[in-house]
């Protein structure tokens, strides 16, 4: 049984205790034709006013994942939304518990998030129903909840107290459902959260300094200001609090962590399968050659330029690892499969990983300069997938340079000039400290074809 089938059991549960109607459950969806299932919502009807249950499998953002969220409509404004907390402000101003769940990964966990809830539900419900019976208590709680809907967007866009039609009806709905996604993300990694997780101080300042405040927020600060404490989280808030899930799914620094050591040890095959394909391009491309330079510097380059690749292929499999079928008990972790976006994302993460790998693959290539028994082949700085060819004949001397300066200051960096009889200096780029000791040894070849081989300080010292 799937978390969402469980969900909906949980839910028809909650309907026979809370002496109401079997719930309207349906599926959340996302994207283009709502094809991407995100979770469930269940819809309690009462008299005056829904109570909508959501399990948020994924969400737009990184911290909406497995989420059990609370929220309410009137009857007589269906299209305004009101967080649990909203409501507590009004019925129990005085009650700070968490009621906002995420990381819900397990039909236990689930169970326990539940069983709270109904503790609530019963009271507020009732509470709620009571309140609704007074108009003047119905218009307060419609009007501050507007109120803070224009404080938020800094215009009065429901001032008129009525949605218009058209594309502004639209435009108003998407705010809406944005200052509906900012109640989550406050309950859940916000200002609301330090205060749920034990630190009443760095809530206040979050707290003060926020552009999104409704009267929960504004009891919560004068709770804080007046010496009152974070209370503890219930066993069930805890072990769905976004540190605990986080420790769960590998998340966090411990998910960084992993992170980059499957980087790593994807790196070492992606790297020796770079290295076969540069020997096997350098030997097609370069056929003939007395002398490779700068061959063994590409070798060590080629370690950094399979990491994006390699995090790719460490993104792939710890997804699959997540979304691969368990057991189904009631203490199994379940994470919920990869959804199209993440797909994509992971799709084009590894064409451009792919894309640069070869690009780096090539350059490296190019930039190796070739010795033949004529001629030399050397990279084009303008054109880095291409090589130029320089006959001895023309060549005056080979000049190997210790370094450059830089602001008056000397930066030891050995390189390979080639001077032709015309006064051209030719960089042999990629050509560093293994190049230039390597050069000295390995190009004796050129004593016999009347070509020295001189050193100097820096290029300036070259006449």
């Amino acid at each position: 049984m799937k978390l969402t089938e469980y969900f909906a059991t949980q839910c028809r549960a909650t309907g026979v205790i809370l002496k109401t109607q079997s719930p309207t459950i349906k599926a959340l969806t996302s994207g283009k034709n709502d094809k991407n299932k995100d979770g469930a919502i269940a819809t309690f009807s009462f008299d005056g006013f829904k109570l909508s249950v959501s399990y948020i499998e994924r969400g737009k953002a990184s911290y909406a994942q497995q989420i059990l969220w609370l929220s309410f409509t009137l009857d007589s404004d269906p299209t305004l939304p009101f967080s649990v907390y909203d409501i507590l402000a009004y019925t129990q101003p005085d009650n700070f518990n968490c009621y906002t769940y995420s990381y819900v990964d397990s039909k236990e966990l689930m169970r326990n998030c539940f069983g709270e809830i109904n503790a609530l539900l019963k009271d507020l419900t009732a509470q709620l129903t009571e309140l609704l019976k007074s108009g003047i208590h119905k218009n307060k709680l419609i009007t501050d909840q507007r109120s803070c809907l224009n404080r938020y967007f800094g215009d009065s866009v429901l001032e008129s107290g009525e949605m218009l039609g058209g594309a502004a009806d639209k435009i108003i709905n998407l705010m809406i459902k944005n200052f509906y996604d900012v109640q989550i993300e406050t309950a859940v990694i916000g200002s609301q959260s330090k205060f749920y997780n034990g630190k009443p101080e760095k809530a206040l300042q979050s707290l003060k300094k926020s552009k999104y405040r409704t009267l929960y927020h504004d009891n919560l600060i004068k709770y804080i200001e007046n010496g009152g404490k974070a209370i503890p989280l219930s066993e069930a808030a805890k072990a769905a609090s976004m540190k605990e899930g986080a420790k769960r799914h590998d998340a966090g620094v411990k998910g960084s962590f992993k992170f980059l050591g499957l980087t790593l040890l994807f790196d070492i095959p992606v790297t020796l399968v770079m290295i076969a394909l540069f020997l096997v391009l350098s030997a097609i491309y370069f056929k003939g050659n007395l002398y490779l330079s700068g061959i063994w510097e590409n070798l060590i380059l080629l370690p950094s330029l399979g990491v994006m690749l390699s995090g790719a292929f460490a993104l792939r499999f710890i997804n699959h690892r997540k979304t691969k079928a368990k057991k189904e008990t009631d203490k199994t972790v379940y994470t919920p499969s990869v959804g199209k976006t993440s797909e994509a994302f992971l799709k084009y993460f590894t064409i451009l990983g792919e894309s640069l790998a070869v690009l780096g693959l090539l350059t490296c290539v190019f930039s190796t300069t070739a010795f033949y028994e004529n001629s030399f082949k050397y990279s084009v700085e303008d054109f880095p997938f291409s090589q130029s060819e320089c006959q001895y004949s023309s060549v005056e001397y080979f000049a190997i340079v210790d370094g450059f300066t830089t602001d008056k200051t000397f930066k030891k960096e050995p390189y390979v000039v080639a001077v032709t009889k015309s006064g051209e200096k030719i960089d042999l780029y990629n050509s560093t400290f293994l190049t230039a000791d390597i050069f000295r040894k390995e190009t004796d070849f050129l004593k016999d074809k009347g070509i020295t081989i001189k050193e100097f300080k820096t290029i300036e010292d070259i006449k």
